[in-house]
């Protein structure tokens, strides 16, 4: 009699998961959004990347930026994006880790920045620099990541912007360039 409890007891248990798991797929199904985004591909200036097509290419006004990105529903009335990654290329002044780290030490003196983390990270099979912080200009606030490395004699940073409020929604895009890029 207590086999046939338990195997009754276990039944409805599975039955139950089942049915949860069940709903969860109907409910992500809703979820869904029914514009088709596609993989386009842009290569400049030695780099090579793929982004979703709910993206678009951008202008820049950094001197140095090779190639920029904006999500397109973030672009304001004057043609900025919000939502933006920005591809820099910049020649390397002396050796590459004093380089990088005395640009977000001089940052340091400026109460409009605020570092948040700093680290060691990989971009494809290159040696990189992180940098996570936030700025305040004319009252503007945006979160950033930063990630440095060197390839040929030239500093490169692949800088990801947005408003703090969607920085962390938008995030993975970044991610999944930095994962995917091509340093050619």
């Amino acid at each position: 009699m207590k086999n046939d409890v338990l195997k009754k007891s276990i039944l409805i248990i599975s039955l139950i998961i089942v049915l949860i798991g069940v709903i969860s797929c109907i409910s992500a199904a809703d979820n869904v959004d029914s514009s088709e985004v596609t993989m386009l591909t842009l290569s400049k200036g030695g780099l090579l990347i793929h982004y979703p097509s709910n993206w678009g290419y951008s202008e820049s006004t950094s001197n140095y930026s090779i190639m920029a990105i904006s999500k397109l529903d973030s672009v304001d009335s004057s043609g900025v994006g919000q939502v933006n990654i920005n591809f820099e290329k910049k020649p390397l002044e002396g050796e590459f880790y004093t380089y990088v780290n005395d640009t977000y030490k001089s940052m340091q003196g400026d109460s409009s920045y605020d570092l948040i983390s700093s680290g060691g990270v990989m971009v494809g099979n290159v040696n990189a620099v992180e940098y996570i912080y936030t700025s305040n200009q004319d009252g503007v606030e945006k979160e950033h990541k930063a990630v440095w490395f060197e390839k040929g004699g030239q500093a490169y940073v692949l800088l990801y912007s947005a408003p703090p409020q969607d920085f962390e929604d938008n995030l993975y895009i970044f991610d999944y360039i930095l994962s995917d890029i091509q340093i050619t």
